[in-house]
Formats: C-alpha cells, sequence, structure tokens
C-alpha cells in the first residue's frame, strides 16, 4: 500500500512574498501542479471562511494564503478558477469580502463560485450518510483544491482539511447535521462520507497562526508557523494532529 505524502514547510509570517514562496515550495514536492490538475480543468479554491471575520483573529483562512495558491496556479498558466465558501449564517459573497478574500480575488480576477444554490447529490456508497446538498461552485467544478485553517474543535476534535469540505454543502443544511449527528464520531463519519463524494484533489493548510481552545471560532489564534500541502486530507489531518500532540 503506497503511503500518502505530506509536505510540512515552515513559514513564519503572512508577508505575501514568504507565503507565495513556501506555497511553490509545497506544489514541488507534491510533484507539481501539472502531475495534480489538469491544465483545462476547472478548479474551486475552497477556503475555511466559517464566518466574516478579521485575518488576525484566526477563524479563517488567512488571505495571504489563498493568494499564493490562487497566483501559483494562475503561473502555471490555469485558467478556469473560481474560489469561495458558504458560510454558516451569511451570504457568501458579504462574507468573504468581510474576511479578505473578495478583494484578493478581485485583484486576481477570479470570479465567485455560487455557493447559495445547489442540488442534493445521491451517495449509496456512503456508509454514515447516503445524500448531500452541493453547492453549484462545487458540482461544477472538476478539481478541488481545499485550503483549511489549522484549528482545535469543541465537538469533532480538530477542523483541518476533511472538515473544511463541510462548506462545500451550501446554506443552512450544514446546520442540520449538527442536529442530527450530535457526537464527535458521529459527526466525523459524515465527514468521512462527505470526502469520499467531492474528492478534494489538493490540501494546503494554513497553519501559520492556528487556534487552539473552544474552536473553530471561540479559540485563541497560536502560532504555528507552518504550512502543510497533501493530495490526502486524511493523511495531512493525521499530520496536523501529530504536530500538536493529539491521537
Amino acid at each position: 500500500m503506497n503511503r500518502s505524502r505530506v509536505a510540512l514547510l515552515r513559514c513564519d509570517s503572512y508577508d505575501e512574498d514568504a507565503v507565495f514562496e513556501t506555497v511553490k515550495r509545497g506544489f514541488a514536492l507534491l510533484g507539481g501542479l501539472a502531475a495534480l490538475v489538469r491544465p483545462e480543468e476547472r478548479v474551486l479554491f475552497k477556503v475555511n471562511n466559517l464566518a466574516s471575520s478579521k485575518p488576525d483573529d484566526a477563524v479563517t483562512t488567512h488571505p495571504s494564503v489563498f493568494r499564493a495558491v490562487a497566483k501559483a496556479f494562475m503561473d502555471a498558466g490555469y485558467t478556469k478558477l473560481v474560489y469561495g465558501d458558504s458560510p454558516g449564517f451569511e451570504k457568501p459573497a458579504a462574507s468573504l469580502a468581510k474576511s479578505g478574500f473578495a478583494q484578493v480575488a478581485s485583484a486576481l480576477e477570479i470570479p465567485l463560485g455560487d455557493f447559495e444554490t445547489g442540488r442534493r447529490v445521491d451517495f449509496p456508497e456512503g456508509r454514515a450518510w447516503n445524500s448531500f446538498d452541493l453547492a453549484m461552485a462545487v458540482l461544477e467544478t472538476d478539481a478541488l483544491v481545499t485550503i483549511p485553517k489549522m484549528k482545535t474543535h469543541a465537538l469533532a476534535r480538530i477542523t483541518g482539511a476533511v472538515k473544511n469540505q463541510l462548506g462545500c454543502v451550501y446554506g443552512l443544511n450544514k446546520a442540520a447535521f449538527h442536529a442530527k449527528l450530535p457526537t464527535g464520531t458521529l459527526f466525523s463519519r459524515m465527514l468521512v462520507d462527505l470526502n469520499r463524494l467531492v474528492s478534494p484533489r489538493l490540501c494546503v493548510m494554513d497553519g501559520i497562526v492556528a487556534m487552539e481552545g473552544n474552536g473553530p471560532r471561540g479559540g485563541k489564534p497560536r502560532k504555528m508557523n507552518c504550512l502543510l500541502f497533501s493530495t490526502d486530507p486524511v493523511a495531512l489531518d493525521a499530520t496536523f494532529c501529530r504536530l500538536i500532540g493529539l491521537d
């Protein structure tokens, strides 16, 4: 059985040049973008925008990490790019603007994907959950690039590469899972099925400043000085757990 590869690189600040150079190194360690995504494919950059928040609060992916990932794709010749997320209780466009993503996207001329509408997709292979209400931006993409934030989570213990795909479910449909799946184990089993369905192609985790404590929103920023890269969200999250001493 081939083991998944995870690149763990030091990055001490959100300086745009430093983040961009680190992102380029991370992609190179995974074999280069051409080995991961074909140039003609439609790419969705799925950030973590749980709720509109200042970047320094460590609630969301930092906009400079989003910028670096997007710019690396653009410099490599990729043109079919969109970005976005479905926040918990806000309109995507307004929330992404308050968090600083829209300004980056505007400068790079990357449009916002449709995270307000979608449709139910059956997943009979699911072991815990067999249908999901996916946003149109997810349904219309070929390659999902997930850009999570390194955070602890009150229910699921961590929110990282795997849990970031919950934002692929649009609108208030996400909240229903918390009512129907009240334990961390049940909730996480659903997340596994969701990831099997949407199959993220590439994961880039923002761990430069993480969140510890009562995450995903009520914790405290904690410097971790790293970016993580993988094609496997489970392997990336396992590495995250080892970094913080969590089984």
